[in-house]
């Protein structure tokens, strides 16, 4: 078992940017390294790989500290289905892999922290997830949109994240709040 204070060195500073050890982020962790194995690459200094993330947990951030796939450049995409699966696209050779934790993933394990981080240390990574290579459309590159400034809030807000009615500008949580636009924000 392994000892959980003598943690791999490239887990230390994924540990240090997300702020705490937890399963959550050995996940993800456990999953760079699948996603890096299978299409044979490293971390990318600008928007080459980019990552399609079904969740918003704790996995996510590996993916960040490891790989630099982010919001801010435009190379981290979220789909929220709630699923433990990441697709990982790499620009360069037009290949893509998709990991998805396995449902029984951790049966068997006890109810503990501890043991669990353990497992997710020590098992194969088949024993963790089901790895393909996928084919998907590349995703576009990030933009540079105009910001256009509400005329309720007076805040800035990105061009393709705004509605106008009639000759005014609104920003979507305020063209919800004056009934333009339908559905929770």
């Amino acid at each position: 078992m392994t000892a959980l204070n003598a943690l791999p060195a490239d887990l230390e500073p994924v540990v240090s940017f997300h702020g705490h050890l937890c399963p959550g982020l050995v996940i993800g962790y456990r999953a760079v390294l699948a996603a890096v194995a299978a299409l044979e690459v490293v971390r990318a200094p600008d928007e080459d790989l980019v990552l399609v993330a079904e969740n918003d947990s704790c996995s996510v951030d590996a993916f960040q500290a490891m790989l630099s796939t982010t919001f801010g450049k435009g190379n981290l995409r979220f789909v929220d289905n709630g699923k433990q699966v990441f697709t990982l696209f790499d620009r360069r050779s037009g290949r893509a892999v998709r990991l998805a934790f396995r449902y029984d993933a951790m049966d068997g394990i006890a109810d503990d922290r501890a043991a669990r981080i353990a497992h997710l240390l020590e098992a194969p990574a088949a024993g963790l997830f089901h790895v393909n290579m996928v084919q998907i459309q590349a995703p576009a590159m990030a933009q540079r949109l105009p910001t256009l400034r509400c005329a309720r809030c007076q805040e800035g807000a990105m061009s393709t994240r705004t509605l106008i009615s009639g000759d005014q500008v609104y920003c979507l949580p305020c063209a919800h709040d004056l009934g333009l636009v339908s559905g929770g924000l």
